[in-house]
């Protein structure tokens, strides 16, 4: 009986704390649309009186906005406080635009003519962004929000204003008379000083991306390719967005594009592929041993494979001391059933097999395939360039080669150390935004329009796309060398194959993506195409 008592008061418990994350979702969401239609009436007077719509007056706009960039990044700490396990797609949407990586909100809407970046242009940009923020609240509320009662003096916003008040300089005081009132509820929150690290720097794992960046003026950008730099692997890994000249759009391009994007669900979607290329320099060192055992194995190798046998077992260990030390960070606490049943488990008895056989089997090679095959299928759900199949000198080892082809894997498994290394050091700075945003899935096949062919098309012409380009061609920059180089005519997206027992359930049931309110959104401004930041 008193286990039953236990088990209903967790239940309660649990459905509490849905209840109080939902309501303060709601409430969150309900002050940021009061206080956007609050500062709607001052954007609107601009328009009325023409003799206020100055580029310094509509700057000052843009500073009254971000009075309440602080309050937005506490309002996402209360709810993780509070255990909020889905993703927080209208608050993500208000943070990433009012604490936007540039530092300022002032965006002009993008039009093909000669005109100088006038006034009309920048209020045209504010426009833009606000009627886009405002539907994703309004969108957000009225589909999930309708019955959720709410405390209006926390949510209300919408001081009385003298009509011979609707000045900027009356505004930013405005403002920042309702910031105290707000702040005065979250003392605690603004003693620990914690709130910042809900700043889309960290969303946006900034600090990362800009580790090799020296200028970044006029939307292009320069990198210093003269020294070892952390996470290069992880930056300048090919996705499966193509240009039409045959380069590949990497994490690095995507990174450049979202400093301006301010779509919640397009965050969620570079999020989950960040996270899904840090395993990659891992499976591509896994998938070309696994081909290497199979090459040394088959019967045209029988002059070297013996003698070569103990080198590839002892490479084999170490590799599988790799995959249990990445796969042991906390980054990885949500995927590790996953990689350590299928992956690492896998990669045991592959190794296992080689070493008691003089000769790989049928199966043995068949479970290799599968094994290299859920790494393919793994990469393609992350929209991740990964191919299973790779040229190993025409698929010989002989006495000439033998050697050079061991070398080159023992140069990958230096560079993959270094790379886990480097990795370590981030490890917390990933975890917090795993755990923060409980990302279970790598999967973004979910998300449809994420980088579309406009912006495609629009990234692959930017001279950033050539800078990133060339310097992931640079050797320090990649792990895809020498004798294990991907197939130029394989299309493994093509590739069929019945993985049904070793799918990854959380991949499959991706609720926050399924069930986002975003699908129910009609209006998705896009960077670069419908609008530019001002003065760059």
């Amino acid at each position: 009986m008193k286990y039953f008592l236990l088990f209903m008061l967790m239940i309660n418990f649990k459905i509490s704390l849905c209840h109080i994350t939902h309501y303060l979702k709601c409430s969150h969401s309900r002050y940021f649309l009061n206080f956007f239609n609050h500062n709607e009436r001052f954007l609107l007077q601009f328009e009325k009186n023409k003799e206020q719509l100055t580029i310094e007056n509509l700057m000052n706009y843009g500073k009254a906005l971000q009075t309440h960039g602080k309050v937005i990044m506490i309002f996402l700490e209360d709810l993780i406080y509070n255990n909020s396990k889905k993703f927080p797609y209208t608050l993500i949407t208000v943070n990433m635009y009012l604490n936007n990586i540039s530092g300022s909100l002032n965006m002009i809407a993008k039009i093909d003519d000669d005109e100088k970046n006038d006034a009309q242009k920048l209020l045209e940009g504010y426009k833009i962004i606000h009627f886009a923020v405002k539907e994703q609240l309004t969108s957000y509320i009225n589909g999930y929000c309708f019955k959720v009662p709410f405390q209006e003096n926390k949510v209300i916003c919408n001081p009385p204003i003298n009509e011979n008040k609707y000045n900027i300089t009356d505004l930013i005081k405005i403002n920042n008379d309702l910031i105290e009132k707000i702040l005065t509820q979250f003392k605690l929150t603004l003693i620990q000083n914690s709130y910042e690290r809900f700043h889309p720097k960290n969303i946006l794992f900034y600090d990362i991306m800009t580790l090799q960046i020296l200028t970044d003026k006029n939307n292009s950008i320069k990198i210093d390719n003269s020294q070892h730099i952390e996470l290069n692997l992880l930056r300048f890994t090919r996705l499966n967005f193509k240009c039409t000249n045959g380069t590949h759009l990497t994490i690095q391009d995507i990174f450049e594009y979202m400093k301006y994007d301010f779509t919640s669900k397009d965050v969620l979607a570079y999020i989950i592929t960040v996270i899904g290329a840090t395993f990659r320099p891992i499976a591509i060192l896994l998938r070309n041993y696994l081909t290497l055992i199979q090459v040394a194995s088959l019967e045209y190798s029988d002059s070297v494979k013996f003698w070569v046998k103990k080198s590839i077992i002892k490479m084999g260990q170490q590799i599988m001391k790799y995959i249990i030390d990445i796969i042991s960070l906390s980054m990885y606490d949500n995927k590790r059933p996953y990689m350590q049943n299928i992956i690492l488990n896998g990669f045991i008895n592959t190794l296992n097999n080689y070493i008691a056989s003089n000769k790989l089997s049928e199966i043995d090679i068949n479970h290799n395939n599968i094994l290299k095959r859920v790494l393919l299928n793994f990469f393609i759900n992350s929209k991740l360039y990964f191919t299973s199949d790779i040229v190993l000198t025409n698929k010989k080892m002989t006495a000439n080669n033998a050697d050079a082809i061991i070398t080159e894997l023992e140069k990958i498994m230096e560079i993959v150390e270094i790379y886990i290394s480097d990795l370590k050091k981030w490890n917390e700075y990933f975890n917090f935004i795993v755990k923060s945003f409980n990302i279970r899935s790598y999967n973004v096949s979910n998300f449809k329009n994420f980088i579309g062919f406009k912006v495609l098309d629009r990234i692959c012409n930017t001279e950033s796309h050539s800078e990133i380009y060339n310097a992931s061609m640079n050797d320090n920059n990649k792990i895809d060398i020498g004798y294990y180089e991907d197939k130029k005519d394989v299309n493994d997206g093509n590739i069929e194959f019945n993985l049904e027992n070793l799918k990854d359930k959380d991949d499959e049931n991706n609720i926050d993506a399924n069930d986002s309110f975003e699908h129910q959104s009609n209006y998705k401004p896009l960077y670069m195409i419908d609008y530019w930041p001002y003065n760059l």
